[in-house]
Parts: C-alpha cells; structure tokens; sequence
C-alpha cells in the first residue's frame, strides 16, 4: 500500500515543501492545478510524526491544503510521465524528459527534474530562460547559484559559454544537475554548498544567474558583487514583483547598475550591471 497526498501550497512554499517531503521518502511528485501537487510513499515508509510536524511547522507561514489516502501499489512513474507536460519557452526552447518526443524547436533540452526545481514551469525559471535566449555568452564565465535541476547553467553551455560552475545546498539537486548536463553533453562543475564555494579571488564571472529566495541573495549579495567581472551581468529570481524595491535598494550601494525588471504571474527577474569603477 501507498500513502498519496494531495497538497495545495502558494508560490515558492510549493516548491519548500516538495524538499521537505522528498527528505521524508516521498516520490514521484506530480504537479496538478495551480499551487497544488500529488506525491506518494510507501505506507511502511510513512512517519505520521514527521509529516504532521512538517505541516505544522509551514503552516504558521502561509496557507495548506493537504489530504492523506492509502492506495493500492500503481505505476507511479508512469502516472508521473503523463502528468508531465514538456515546456516551450519563446518559441525556441523545448523543455523536456526523455520520455517526450523532440519537436525540432532551435533548444531542445532534456530536464530530468526528480525532485529538484528548475523544469521551466514555473515562472522565475521560464523567465530566466528566455532572457538567456537574448544575452551573450558565447566565451563567457557563467555562475548559476542555487542550480536545482542545472537548466540555467545547461543553457548557458548550449548558448557558447566557456565554463559554467554551479551549486545547491541540497545533494540530490547537484546529482541531478550532473545527470542533466550529460544528458544534454555539456560540462558544468556542479557542487554541493552555496556561492561561498567559489569565492577564489581569481575567478570572476561574465554572468551570474542567482534564482533564490530574496533572504538569501540580500544575505549573498556582496559575495556575488566580488565574484562578478567588470561590467559583467547577474540576473536576480526567485521572489515577487512587488519585493523588487528591496533587491534595487540593497544592490545599488554595493556597485551595481539596475537594467530591466520582468514579471510573470507576479514572479520577478531582475538585470543588473557591475560598475567598471
């Protein structure tokens, strides 16, 4: 028997309690409507204990929906293929698992996302997408802090870039992010910890993607400032339109030079420029 849960969470808290989850032993999430997600476990797996204490715990944050059922033994993975659409991104990105057919768009990235973020459905990694599609890497040194499934730094590789380094505080992002990479056959030097990890005073990046939750790239933000070349380019997600006046007051002080602001579904992106004084 399996335990299935259907859960409903808004925004990034989604996302935070699928790793939450996944810790536990649960798998094969599947995402349905809206915020709203189906995962399972092994019902001799399941520890009531943790799992109330989880929900407890993120519901003095925001709001969940949850409800618990016992199954009998399925397909999981095949029930996880069919509710796992493929993503087109500008017309020119096809975002996809092995499992879906190519369609012969100009991109056609392979994302096997297990439990990691990055698939292109949500909004800050679409974004950050097709805004990759209109900069220049061709030769260029590109960091991608809190990589999750590695799609940034995959697409950057495909895109010309010389390098592309990569990390994540979880393990099994940065497994994930290397199986995606030889999947696409490209090279990123994905490692497990945060930008700290490459804070060389020797090595300086044309391009910083950094698609986090504003608590941590506010706490980052001066490491990323003294990683970023002259006049080099840090694109900013992971937060809402509406907190964007955070980010532009703490960034400016630090030597960077706001350039554009985009949003989907309230979601943000910001561009920023280093000052070459």
């Amino acid at each position: 028997m399996y335990v299935v849960l259907n859960l409903s969470a808004p925004g990034e808290f989604a996302d935070i309690l699928k790793a939450e989850l996944a810790n536990l032993g649960f798998d094969a999430f599947i995402d349905l409507t809206g915020d709203s997600f189906e995962t399972s476990i092994l019902e001799v797996d399941f520890n009531q204990v943790d799992y109330e204490e989880i929900i407890q715990r993120y519901s003095g944050m925001t709001t969940i929906k949850h409800e618990l059922r016992r199954e009998a033994k399925q397909n999981w993975n095949e029930l996880w293929e069919a509710n796992y659409p493929a993503v087109e991104i500008a017309g020119r990105v096809h975002i996809r698992a092995e499992f879906h057919a190519p369609i012969g768009f100009e991109h056609e990235l392979l994302i096997t996302p297990k439990m990691s973020f990055g698939t292109g459905h949500h909004e800050t990694t679409s974004l950050l997408v097709a805004q990759q599609l209109e900069l220049d890497h061709q030769h260029k040194r590109v960091a991608d802090w809190g990589c999750g499934t590695g799609i940034l730094a995959i697409m950057a590789m495909r895109l010309g870039a010389a390098s592309a380094d990569a990390c994540d505080i979880e393990d099994w992002a940065v497994e994930n992010a290397m199986e995606n990479a030889a999947l696409n056959q490209v090279q990123i030097n994905a490692q497990l910890g945060t930008a700290e990890m490459f804070a060389d005073k020797t090595r300086y990046y044309d391009l910083i993607y950094a698609n986090i939750n504003l608590h941590i790239l506010l706490s980052e933000l001066p490491l990323y400032v003294a990683q970023l070349a002259p006049n080099g380019l840090i694109l900013f997600s992971g937060f809402y339109e509406n907190e964007a006046g955070r980010l532009t007051e703490a960034a400016i002080p630090q030597g960077l030079i706001f350039k554009e602001l985009r949003s989907k579904n309230r979601w943000a992106t910001m561009l920023f420029q280093k000052d070459n004084f």
